[in-house]
């Protein structure tokens, strides 16, 4: 068995922000020369996720809006108390409860993708992506390519 890593440095523009990153997966696939096997693709952030699903604009609008609706911005969240909150805080600390909330409901940490005959064997429309649930900021997301 094979094994293979890679990372791939990617900087997000906004809020809720969601990149295409199927190709970078490929790439690291194609160097890895592995034919059979799978592809772990693992984010190592609290505030954004990966998924595979369809990259269509009326959907992105509608997770967005959704997202909005179900967990707004500001509502009180005890992780945005800093008068009460003393765990796990940094110098410029951001209210930042709304993204944790939205990563829980609509991201995951990691995805596995079969690979055959060389491919992720995606379904027709699925794709790899980030979603950023938090703010423009530098991420990073990790592959492992696995197999023979």
């Amino acid at each position: 068995m094979i094994v293979h890593r890679d990372r791939l440095k990617i900087a997000t523009a906004q809020e809720f922000d969601v990149i295409d990153i199927t190709a970078d997966v490929e790439k690291v696939l194609i160097s890895s020369g592995i034919e059979e096997g799978y592809a772990l693709v693992y984010s190592p952030h609290t505030t954004c996720g990966l998924v595979v699903n369809e990259k269509e604009s009326g959907l992105l609008n509608d997770i967005d809006s959704t997202m909005q609706r179900l967990i707004p911005q500001g509502e009180g969240y005890l992780h945005d108390d800093f008068t009460v909150r003393t765990e796990n805080m940094n110098p410029g600390e951001t209210k930042n409860a709304h993204a944790h909330l939205r990563f829980l409901m609509a991201g995951r940490v990691s995805e596995y993708i079969p690979v055959g005959e060389g491919m992720l064997m995606l379904g027709e429309w699925q794709r790899v992506m980030l979603v950023e649930f938090d703010r423009a900021r530098d991420r990073e997301v990790l592959i492992q390519v696995c197999g023979v």
